[in-house]
């Protein structure tokens, strides 16, 4: 019965639009075009970097991961819930082929960058 009334409260404190969310998590990126070939960057914040797995393949570049709520603790009973804890995939097609590029990844404060270097096209 208490869980039952937390449910309801907790339903009726969310607006219209909070309950229409979907469940899934989609973080935000942005993809550069630069002097030597592209740059991806993603917004993971709370994502711990050996949950992410970065994978190129043909024309497309593949991010998947997971956010994790680490920080739970025993006892306590959530009030209100707005960050995802879920998995991930994004996927960028580029007009490049990506078998033939250096794909490079490094995490720093929670953004993840992707370098993407084409191969050097000979003389």
């Amino acid at each position: 019965m208490e869980h039952e009334l937390i449910r309801l409260t907790r339903r009726l404190m969310m607006s219209r639009r909070d309950r229409l969310l979907p469940s899934r998590w989609l973080p935000p990126a942005d993809l550069y075009s630069t002097p030597d070939g592209w740059l991806l960057k993603l917004e993971l914040a709370g994502v711990a970097p050996e949950s992410v797995e970065v994978r190129a393949s043909g024309r497309s570049i593949t991010v998947r991961g997971e956010r994790r709520d680490g920080l739970r603790v025993e006892g306590h009973t959530c009030y209100s819930m707005e960050i995802a804890y879920c998995t991930f995939r994004r996927t960028f097609e580029l007009p490049i082929d990506l078998d033939r590029a250096t794909v490079a990844s490094e995490y720093d404060r929670g953004m993840l960058l992707v370098t993407i270097t084409p191969e050097a096209r000979q003389p």
